[in-house]
């Protein structure tokens, strides 16, 4: 796949992908879902009837590319399958299923290594082994902003911070790089371990030259300043890269579950974080070619923008209210995704957020209004269209998670 272009979170929409929620969300057990990092078990009915609204909406609005068929066209390339079945086998120690996963057609691989293999009980150890599956299912997949993302021309492959979650890596790399691996800017699937951790909630463009990340429970220090080392040795240019410090909470895992665009002069936050007086530690690096690093801190997000050159608005999720904001940050009500200037998809159930978008000029409808053929999104200057996911918000995250970009037009 090619004619990857990002350069910021809002110019119009052309290109996403996404991954329909399938049967290995139901491979989640109330015990496990801690573990594999939800906040609780879902319905998968439910939560694929919501990501079905999410999808159908982006449809009038965008080409729509599903990833389970990037990957069976990938899968088609022998090479890309022999070191996705090594990669993967190793990973999880099963090798021993190897031999069975490359006899598969590319859509069979593609499902097996999604879904999960059960575990084969073929030997006295394997028979007494407390594990379920060879291959794990990968409830998280439909995430797919963690373990991938766009950023100009070039692909940053994640490095996952839980184990139960690098198998992703193994294949957004696969979907999104060409067999020799050209575009990639950052192979996370390479280089997790240790102190490396890097996903993509928490990298947010602001322009082609301000990059904002999150040094969080998913992203560390170490992550950044390599992949600092990267841009630079691709671009050569100067950049602004503003590090936020969130909390090791659950409610934080992400910068953009407390931060995200609206316009390229507005966006959504979480007010305790970003603009109260107990808001986060921001550092600013500024980077030019030939010169060592300046670090400072700037007062607040809004600051270090400002400084850089953007000027942004904030609108405060879960409106003025305490407690209102806590509880919809809770349900990813700062985390929306933009497909125009303007323009933004989040969750109609943070129905105290959605006032105060209203109240800062934005039109709110709900998604079925667009579906249904009663209005047109170019009928609304700025917009923000509610879609359900009330059970979708229980697995974690909001529509920018769910969404991965790979082609915006540039803004004027």
């Amino acid at each position: 796949m090619s004619g990857y272009a990002i350069d910021s979170e809002v110019g119009r929409l052309r290109r996403v992908i996404v991954h329909r929620p399938g049967t290995e969300v139901e491979a989640m057990t109330p015990e496990a879902a801690e573990e594999l990092l939800f906040n609780d078990i879902v319905p998968v009915t439910v939560v694929r009837s919501e990501h079905d609204s999410i999808t159908a909406f982006l449809r009038l609005v965008c080409d729509v590319v599903e990833v389970e068929d990037l990957l069976a066209r990938s899968f088609a390339d022998e090479e890309v399958r022999r070191r996705v079945i090594s990669r993967a086998c190793d990973t999880v120690d099963a090798g021993h299923r190897s031999a069975e996963l490359a006899e598969l057609s590319p859509e069979a691989l593609v499902a097996a290594l999604v879904r999960g293999l059960p575990r084969r009980r073929d030997s006295l150890e394997r028979y007494l082994s407390s594990r379920l599956y060879d291959i794990p299912p990968m409830p998280n997949l439909y995430f797919m902003r963690d373990a991938a993302m766009v950023y100009r021309e070039g692909v940053v492959v994640g490095a996952m911070a839980h184990p139960v979650r690098r198998l992703e890596s193994i294949l957004m790399r696969a979907a999104l790089a060409d067999a020799a691996g050209n575009g990639v800017l950052f192979d996370g699937s390479t280089v997790a371990a240790g102190d490396v951790r890097l996903e993509g909630g928490d990298l947010l463009v602001a322009r082609p030259d301000v990059l904002l990340v999150g040094i969080s429970e998913r992203t560390s220090a170490a992550a950044v300043d390599l992949l600092i080392q990267r841009l630079m040795a691709r671009y050569g240019e100067p950049m602004t890269i503003i590090a936020v410090v969130l909390p090791h909470l659950r409610a934080t895992i992400h910068l953009d579950m407390i931060f995200t665009f609206l316009d390229s002069d507005s966006a959504l936050v979480y007010p305790p974080l970003v603009t109260g007086p107990n808001r986060v530690q921001v550092v600013r690096i500024q980077l030019d070619p030939g010169r060592e690093p300046r670090i400072d801190e700037p007062d607040s997000i809004l600051a270090a923008l400002d400084a850089a050159g953007v000027q942004v608005d904030a609108v405060p999720c879960g409106g003025s209210d305490r407690l209102s904001q806590q509880r919809e940050q809770w349900l990813s009500g700062t985390n929306v995704f933009a497909f125009a200037p303007g323009k933004v998809v989040g969750y109609a159930c943070n129905v105290e957020t959605l006032a105060a978008l209203d109240r800062a000029g934005f039109t709110v409808r709900d998604a079925d209004v667009f579906t249904g053929g009663t209005e047109t999104v170019e009928q609304h200057k700025r917009l923000v269209v509610g879609c359900p996911g009330a059970e979708l918000a229980r697995g974690g995250g909001g529509v920018r998670c769910m969404t991965l970009p790979i082609e915006r037009d540039p803004l004027g």
